[in-house]
């Protein structure tokens, strides 16, 4: 799971157009193991991973427990979905969000306050049957937009993540 976690700071910060894409509080990315039941079960880059310069700079090897939000969504995303164990998340972006759609990735906008958003996000999975692999929303006061690219692994998240910021890019 440290490794997926690797790989995946690995391919954002090597991937052209990424810096961009990074949210004024930092970007991160999470795996969780198989079992996962906790934040402590997810791991993720502390510290977050920010753009300087334009350029993604990854500031320390993962740990477990390292993101709460990233986790969150994972779990919740999890709870529904067993084997969609990782997640990165990036600034919401409508070309972003287009180039998902032309992919035909399924996304769901969700509401932005952190109050019980792994229960509501529980709720929203349930009732669509499934998960999407984009989730996004468009903040709210004293909260940034942001958009969460989910696959089964983190380093399959940041890998379609970078793929969707490419698109994006050239559309």
């Amino acid at each position: 799971v440290l490794d997926d976690v690797r790989e995946a700071a690995r391919v954002l910060a090597t991937s052209p157009g990424v810096a961009a894409a990074v949210p004024n509080v930092g970007t991160n990315v999470g795996t969780a193991l198989p079992d996962a039941t906790d934040v402590a079960d997810v791991a993720a880059v502390p510290g977050r991973i920010y753009e300087m310069g334009g350029r993604v700079e990854v500031p320390a090897n993962p740990e477990f427990g390292a993101s709460e939000h990233v986790a969150t969504t994972i779990l919740a995303a999890m709870a529904e979905v067993p084997d969609r164990r990782g997640a990165v998340n990036l600034a919401t972006d409508d070309a972003l969000l287009d180039a998902a759609r032309s992919r035909g990735l399924d996304s769901m906008e969700f509401e932005a306050g952190y109050e019980n958003r792994g229960e509501r996000l529980v709720e929203q999975f349930e009732a669509r049957e499934t998960v999407p692999e984009v989730l996004y929303h468009r903040g709210a006061f004293g909260i940034e937009p942001i958009t969460y690219v989910l696959g089964e692994t983190g380093a399959d998240a940041a890998r379609l993540a970078a793929d969707l910021i490419a698109e994006a890019g050239e559309e």
